[in-house]
């Protein structure tokens, strides 16, 4: 309603005046009625496929290729669920010929996959994360190195407070292990006990004084590592533990960033 009061007020009064032959002849549109999009002051209804045409051509690389993905799953699902339903030999047929198209991109894409990472080695994972029997072992080697060498670095600094109770059967457990690493690699191992007991390998533990519930020790046995400097904990964790799952806690916790050896 604006638009033809607008239209009113800014044609001339001669304008009005003509004959509608003429009038039709003075103007560079053949309609009022006629939507011309590069007039000024158009307001056009865009056709929807017309729409959709335009926003499929300002899409990104990545976005095309989502939306061409996304319709290929969702034909593969409807035809799926079509020849699940109505079990026709020409909807099976159809169900599998797409399926087979499918399995041939996801072929091509792992080929290009493994071709790419041949020929690139700073995005081959394997490099840092060994798959195959041969560099396992080495890698095994050497982070078994590295793990040795960490408690051989941090012995001096830090040391295991092993929480127990003198009923517990993993305690007694846990605490063979304990001493073997005390023994093997010189850290040392502070005995803390919940009931006032000793075990064989600790028959001097300390009594708690406070430390487990400050900690927030709930289940024994519980393992953590201290630096007898800066005070600084660090849970190793709880049960029964294997030496060398112990030790790989360790060096992982002191040594490494999150991420980096995983």
């Amino acid at each position: 309603m604006w638009l033809h009061v607008f239209i009113l007020l800014i044609l001339p009064i001669s304008a009005w005046a003509m004959p509608d032959d003429d009038f039709a002849s003075s103007i560079d549109y053949p309609s009022v009625w006629q939507c011309d999009r590069s007039k000024f002051l158009w307001y056009c209804e865009i056709d929807p496929e017309e729409l959709q045409e335009q926003q499929i051509r300002l899409e990104t690389p990545q976005e095309t290729a989502i939306r061409k993905l996304e319709e290929l799953q969702k034909e593969l699902k409807g035809r799926r669920a079509l020849a699940i339903v109505e079990p026709t030999p020409e909807n099976i047929a159809s169900y599998i010929d797409l399926q087979n198209q499918s399995m041939q991109m996801a072929s091509v894409f792992s080929d290009v996959w493994r071709r790419v990472i041949w020929q690139t080695p700073e995005l081959n994972y394997e490099l840092k994360h060994p798959v195959n029997n041969a560099a396992l072992d080495i890698h095994k080697k050497t982070t078994r190195v590295a793990q040795v060498d960490t408690l051989e670095r941090i012995r001096n600094d830090w040391g295991i407070f092993f929480f127990f109770k003198s009923d517990c059967p993993y305690c007694h457990m846990m605490a063979q292990t304990l001493h073997y690493i005390g023994q093997a690699h010189g850290i040392t191992i502070f005995p803390v006990s919940l009931d006032g007991s000793a075990l064989p390998q600790y028959p001097n533990a300390r009594m708690d004084n406070g430390l487990a519930t400050q900690i927030g020790v709930t289940e024994v046995p519980l393992m953590v590592l201290g630096n007898v400097h800066d005070k600084r904990i660090v849970p190793l964790g709880s049960g029964v533990i294997s030496s060398q799952e112990l030790i790989e806690r360790i060096h992982v916790l002191t040594s490494t960033r999150p991420g980096e050896s995983y």
